[in-house]
């Protein structure tokens, strides 16, 4: 039996799936677009199209990436960034440069 992912979603998953369902939503209708105009720019079917408004965790990476280029809103999330991770992985780097300067005064 096929598990159900809004079963495994964490309730901050639910909430964010349905903030990005409301963004398609608002970003359609701005367009005047119905929701099979959209389907079809975005090449997936009016009924995932659907889900993905009412805000269903189970729809594809790839339906929502479909989507959001279509409504030309794709640049918003390549622009999205981890400043913390970033700063993890900084000092990371620093920690195996200094290791390895190290290893090589090993004789």
């Amino acid at each position: 039996m096929r598990r159900k992912e809004a079963d495994f979603a964490s309730p901050v998953a639910v909430k964010t799936a349905g903030h990005l369902g409301g963004l398609v939503r608002q970003a359609r209708l701005a367009r005047s677009w119905t929701q099979q105009a959209l389907a079809e720019r975005a090449r997936i079917s009016l009924a995932t199209l659907k889900r993905m408004e009412g805000g269903a965790v189970e729809v594809s990476l790839g339906g929502w990436l479909s989507v959001f280029e279509a409504l030309g809103l794709l640049p918003l999330l390549g622009a999205l960034r981890d400043p913390a991770s970033a700063a993890l992985l900084d000092t990371t780097k620093a920690k195996r440069v200094r290791s390895s300067q190290r290893d090589d005064l090993d004789f």
